[in-house]
């Protein structure tokens, strides 16, 4: 009889192993495929950075080349206005005031106003905030005071002061 108690005790035991190696088993299943989700997700953000950097890269580069040209007209500009060939009044005056505007850009953003009469079709096309910031503008306040006076961004006013041609 105790043969046979411990026969039942032995195919339990042997039951509960198999059932106990048969979920480890499902477990790391479950483990694997786990990381497998995690490692496509990785995969996933690292291409989105890649696709990132390539983006800024670009725009750097664009940034780069526009800046570029602004400095090679600057210079070209300059030639012109130091050429000895042509010193009319005018020439003189406008290479003042290009030298003025070429030393004033390294040091502090200044905002004025080239024209003095505004064209009224263009007036009638600006919107109520590009006209707020360009009366700001025509009373002498600077880039960071309309920023602030308009609760707007510098970028978004020195924007539309650059298609206006008033910052200097």
């Amino acid at each position: 009889m105790i043969n046979y108690v411990l026969l039942a005790i032995g195919v339990f035991v042997i039951l509960a192993a198999l059932i106990m190696i048969f979920l480890d088993k499902v477990k790391g299943e479950d483990i694997y495929f786990s990381i497998d989700v995690k490692e496509q997700e990785i995969k996933k953000v690292i291409e989105d950075a890649d696709e990132i950097i390539s983006e800024l890269n670009y725009t750097s580069e664009m940034v780069v080349q526009e800046i570029e040209q602004r400095l090679n007209g600057f210079r070209e500009e300059l030639k012109k206005l130091n050429n000895p060939v042509n010193t009319s009044p005018i020439v003189k005056k406008t290479a003042a005031s290009a030298i003025t505007t070429a030393a004033s850009a390294g040091k502090k953003k200044r905002i004025t106003n080239d024209s003095s009469d505004m064209d009224t079709a263009l007036d009638e096309k600006l919107s109520q905030k590009q006209l707020e910031v360009l009366e700001y503008a025509s009373q002498g306040m600077s880039v960071t005071e309309i920023a602030k006076q308009m609760n707007i961004g510098q970028g978004e006013v020195m924007l539309i002061l650059s298609l206006k041609n008033e910052v200097e």
